[in-house]
């Protein structure tokens, strides 16, 4: 499947985000398990996830979703999201995920990551003097 991102911006993380997910199949959880992950990149529709090898056994479903909690400066945002992609990475997979839409969460995201960057900012800035 051919994927391309019509976004205005995607960050990038130095550091990725510690997640947590649930992975659903045709709308529907399939356990009660939350999975550790890892945000390598986000838009506020989207994002790039490092998934362990429990997602691999569901990786050919074509309904496959994952909730993801994670927190991008102060608040706990949980979106769900369809994964598009995926691709073998270390014991996981690394997976892209288009996160449904929902304006409430999209504004979220961006007003989250501004007040990391502004926080990210004034650290840099207090190391240089």
């Amino acid at each position: 499947m051919n994927f391309k991102r019509k976004e205005g911006f995607r960050f990038v993380f130095n550091e990725p985000i510690e997640a947590k997910y649930e992975i659903y199949i045709n709308s529907k959880r399939i356990n009660l398990e939350k999975y550790n992950g890892k945000i390598l990149d986000i838009s506020p529709r989207g994002m790039k996830l490092f998934c362990g090898p429990e997602i691999g056994e569901y990786l050919r479903d074509t309904t496959l979703q994952v909730e993801v909690q994670f927190v991008l400066d102060v608040t706990t945002i949980r979106a769900l999201g369809d994964v598009m992609w995926s691709k073998p990475l270390g014991s996981g997979f690394q997976c892209g995920v288009v996160l449904a839409a929902q304006e409430d969460i999209d504004e979220l995201i961006i007003g989250e990551m501004k007040q990391r960057r502004k926080k990210e900012v004034l650290q840099s800035k207090h190391k240089k003097s």
